[in-house]
């Protein structure tokens, strides 16, 4: 093997970690405290413990936000490691079954092997937390772009309880306060949204989902059904491409500025099986209609004569 130095991206690997030596006499040293997610370590194989560990007794990142590995993308790397061999160890820490490890880092490199039907796989076993584990994996997908908005915002909220303050899990995670805020924005979007992020997780940025809770909250209570029934509106076209989704929070409040069209109920008057006029309410007024000549003037004046009454009654009424 050669003595030449080998570099490991640790990305968001936080607080603690101990990397475990080749001999169990030989001081344990300390891993550093990254803040930033492109710190790196050299790893000097005659110090760093490179071991090659059983395929089957390894188990994924337990808090892994990715579910789906393309087929195709695992191919492609498998071919490339047949090739080229594995230019970077995969991370574990010892799981608490005896024996089996869990994956920090590297389950697409492990999978790939796993295609190659190979044996074994090299490895730095690490030790630490849930916290640190939770931060691997995420970090992980983030900085290669295989993460949706949608996707990223699930897995840290599925590590927040980690963290007993979020500007820590923001840190953690290499972000700065407000962007990671926009993640958790999609906790205040409606269910049938959510239920197309789970089908869709690209359908909407989390910027996209700042702006739709920043403008749920500042409509009134009275316009929540017209919101909801806008929201419907343009998602269905950002689904067919006739919006960006970037313009949602826009079309939706240009559709709620609009004056709102009030269902009317109607009533047709009949003589003799013919219409002679209507009856119409809606939240902007009454409106009655008969045709010309229907009523003479007499029973135009008892017509009057009733509404009148109806008024003065009423008025009466709210005055006691």
């Amino acid at each position: 093997m050669s003595n030449k130095k080998k570099r490991l991206t640790i990305s968001g690997l936080v607080d603690s970690g101990v990397i475990k030596t080749a001999q169990d006499d030989i001081p344990k040293a300390i891993l550093p405290q990254f803040k930033a997610r492109n710190d790196t370590i050299n790893l000097d194989p005659n110090v760093a413990d490179v071991k090659n560990i059983n395929i089957d007794l390894i188990e994924p990142n337990p808090f892994q936000p990715r579910r789906h590995f393309p087929e195709t993308s695992l191919s492609e790397l498998a071919h490339s490691i047949a090739e080229t061999g594995l230019l970077q160890p995969i991370s574990v820490r010892r799981s608490r079954k005896e024996g089996w490890y869990e994956i920090i880092a590297g389950e697409r490199r492990w999978r790939a092997y796993k295609q190659l039907a190979m044996a074994a796989i090299p490895a730095i076993i690490y030790a630490c937390d849930d916290a640190d584990m939770a931060i691997m994996a995420i970090t992980e997908n983030v900085e290669r772009e295989e993460l949706s908005d949608y996707e990223i915002s699930k897995a840290i909220k599925q590590v927040e309880s980690l963290f007993p303050y979020k500007t820590r899990l923001a840190e953690a995670l290499g972000f700065q306060r407000e962007d990671m805020y926009r993640y958790f924005a999609y906790d205040a979007l409606p269910d049938f949204i959510i239920e197309k992020l789970e089908i869709n997780p690209v359908l909407l940025s989390r910027n996209t989902a700042s702006d739709i809770k920043r403008l749920l909250k500042s409509i009134p209570e009275a316009q929540q059904d017209v919101v909801l029934n806008a929201l419907k509106e343009a998602i269905a076209m950002v689904e067919k491409k006739d919006l960006d989704q970037s313009k949602i929070a826009r079309y939706v409040a240009t559709m709620v500025s609009k004056p709102i069209s009030l269902q009317t109920n109607q009533l047709h008057f009949r003589l003799k099986g013919k219409k002679i006029g209507y009856y119409s309410s809606s939240a902007n007024g009454i409106t009655l209609k008969l045709s010309a000549g229907v009523f003479d003037d007499a029973e135009l004046n008892q017509l009057q004569t009733i509404i009148n009454t109806m008024l003065a009654d009423k008025e009466q009424q709210e005055a006691s």
